[in-house]
């Protein structure tokens, strides 16, 4: 497992896909899946830094990363208590126009992601997203 604690600022939204996909190269993930992963942890990133600490406070996040035969990434910060994955799922039926503003990443992270899953804890929220090799549907060619 590595760690990265940045500020919680979208001015550092670069910094956080390039940690994460330097790991992601490091340990060979599949570069097919890489893409799920780095938008999920954009997504994440970006509502943290736009919404937790707002309007006063300033923050930080901590990811950790640990990579095998899964992906898992683990944001952790200590703005307003908010669980993310218990909002309703925006109808997607509903034409865009009429829809209501918000909720569409988090479900394209519950959709892309196998597992997400969020906790509140000594003061930190902790979202915990996984991609997991095993569960893919891929061609494997071998050579």
């Amino acid at each position: 497992m590595v760690t990265l604690s940045i500020g919680a600022s979208t001015d550092f939204t670069t910094d956080v896909m390039d940690f994460v996909y330097e790991e992601l190269e490091k340990h060979n993930f599949p570069a097919d899946l890489r893409p799920d992963i780095l938008t999920a942890v954009e997504e994440i990133f970006v509502n943290i830094a736009s919404y937790e600490y707002r309007p006063t406070q300033k923050g930080s996040v901590k990811l950790s990363v640990t990579i095998n035969e899964k992906a898992v990434i683990c944001f952790e910060d200590s703005g307003q208590p908010f669980n993310p994955l218990k909002n309703a799922d925006p109808d997607l039926d509903v034409p865009v126009m009429e829809r209501k503003i918000g909720g569409l990443g988090i479900h394209f992270i519950k959709n892309i992601m196998d597992k997400a899953e969020y906790r509140y804890t000594d003061g930190k929220n902790i979202l915990t997203i996984t991609k997991d090799i095993s569960k893919q549907d891929r061609d494997i060619k071998v050579k």
